[in-house]
């Protein structure tokens, strides 16, 4: 723990803070801002003249406060929206927008991140729907979020219904926050995650592209399916023409920084939060490692989303998106295909040497770590048997996956 200069409270030390905002937001004093560190991860400043010493920001706070309880998922889902338009939109199957409609059409609102009109990540609350809209697919940035759970908090006391959205210590806030007196009115849904990117480089590969294409950049989709699901693609908007430009997962520089473990806020690399405890009442992630058990129901690479509903709540909401297709699937395939579900990613062993070259000169400096990568024999192996093991019969399927998963 850190004690804040010139105050008596206990905030989260730099190597622990997740940037969650739930000190900012438990904070009725105006004491706390959140400010970009080094690396551009935010992280809380506090106004010593401002601070009462009250605790309430320690209290809120995932890292020093204490223990977060988590569940077991009831149920395991695979699932996807029916329409297969709005599908198409979806990062995976699209259960998100079903669950926001749901709560829209009770006069609910709904808060998750948005790229701004600035290129900057930010959690936005809403009733727009399309505002809404602009909430699907990840966002492979840290977002802005304290803003945003101070603004759901206040809905809540006005007795109204909250959706809110986002990765498990975000979420792990926004509980804290709200406590139990509001637990009927809050609908937590997280989402796994590979960790919380830097800002700081999100921008500089932002400004890199730009003098490469020598044009303003005013749009980015992280997940673009092309060309695959499994295989996708960041692309680009640039204000000429709105003209796009996509780069593969495979060669792209940003996604390479992050899938490569580079640009994740320390605290990611022991993350809290994983295994098969939830701390949410619907978890929703891509449902890798999903086994196509009949025709009907196989991995066409349009998007598979994993649905774990971790609570009776989320459960009945789920039970209640006529719109989605679901199908019945055992936590342990989920676990085996969703890295979150195992154990935090680590961090790569060259993250200071790449920092230190990137802090000297900027994305140039770091393409020799950013090499295009090819999936192994092995890797392709396993997707052409999850994508057409129904062709096999039961016994010998399940004989297969047993001698996987014991691999």
């Amino acid at each position: 723990m850190m004690r804040a200069s010139g105050t008596r409270i206990e905030l989260a030390a730099p190597e622990q803070c997740m940037g969650c905002g739930a000190c900012y937001a438990s904070c009725g004093f105006g004491a706390i801002s959140m400010v970009p560190d080094a690396k551009g991860f935010y992280r809380p400043d506090v106004n010593a003249e401002r601070c009462r010493d009250c605790g309430a920001c320690a209290f809120a706070c995932p890292a020093v406060g204490a223990a977060t309880q988590k569940t077991e998922p009831l149920a395991t889902l695979a699932a996807w929206d029916k329409d297969a338009d709005d599908r198409a939109k979806a990062t995976s199957g699209g259960a998100f927008m079903l669950v926001a409609d749901a709560v829209l059409a009770r006069g609910g609102w709904v808060c998750g991140a948005v790229m701004g009109q600035d290129m900057v990540v930010r959690h936005v609350v809403t009733r727009d729907r399309e505002v809404v809209d602009d909430m699907r697919g990840s966002k492979y940035v840290q977002s802005d979020v304290s803003e945003a759970i101070a603004e759901c908090l206040a809905h809540l006391q006005g007795g109204e219904e909250v959706l809110f959205t986002g990765v498990s210590c975000q979420v792990d806030a926004m509980r804290r926050v709200a406590g139990s007196r509001y637990a009927d009115s809050l609908l937590l849904v997280d989402v796994l995650c590979h960790g919380a990117p830097s800002p700081r480089f999100w921008r500089a590969y932002l400004d890199y592209r730009e003098w490469e294409e020598g044009d303003e950049i005013i749009g980015a989709r992280f997940r673009k399916k092309e060309p695959s699901w499994t295989v996708f693609s960041l692309e680009l908007t640039f204000k000429t023409e709105h003209r796009l430009r996509a780069w593969c997962t495979v060669e792209d520089l940003y996604l390479r920084a992050f899938l490569g473990d580079y640009i994740t806020q320390e605290v990611c690399h022991e993350c809290p939060y994983v295994g098969t405890g939830r701390v949410s009442d619907i978890t929703l992630a891509d449902f890798w490692g999903y086994v196509s058990e009949t025709r009907r129901n196989r991995n066409t690479e349009e998007g598979i989303s994993l649905v774990l509903a971790n609570t009776p709540k989320g459960k009945s909401v789920v039970e209640l998106l006529t719109g989605l297709h679901t199908i019945k699937k055992s936590l342990s395939e989920a676990v085996k295909g969703n890295g979150p579900l195992r154990s935090a990613f680590p961090a790569n062993p060259k993250e200071e040497e790449f920092w230190s070259a990137f802090d000297v000169g900027g994305i140039e400096a770091v393409k020799g770590y950013l090499v295009p990568v090819r999936f192994s024999w092995k890797h392709r192996l396993s997707l052409f048997f999850n994508d057409h093991a129904y062709l096999l019969p039961v016994a010998l399927r399940e004989l297969l996956i047993d001698m996987r998963a014991n691999e």
